[in-house]
């Protein structure tokens, strides 16, 4: 998914970046403002991390596709419209 269609997917599930680092707080090795932040940036910039898009994907089923290079929101929305 990209950018826009993970928005999406997370406002029609009722879901936040903040409740998704809440809840994989314990089963990622990591403290919850930087999974807050990983999240974030794997989600809207393009920054993969291939461990939590595994994780993400497991539990959510919010497959992130790997872009082939980071990008802006502003470039993402753009190319999805």
């Amino acid at each position: 998914m990209n950018a826009l269609q993970v928005k999406t997917f997370l406002w029609k599930n009722g879901l936040t970046v903040t409740q998704i680092a809440r809840e994989l707080e314990m089963e990622y090795d990591a403290t919850f403002e930087s999974l807050r932040t990983m999240l974030t940036a794997m989600f809207y910039f393009g920054k993969f991390n291939q461990k939590l898009a595994d994780l993400v994907d497991r539990k959510y089923g919010l497959k992130v596709d790997k872009p082939s290079r980071p990008q802006t929101v502003k470039e993402a929305v753009r190319r999805a419209a």
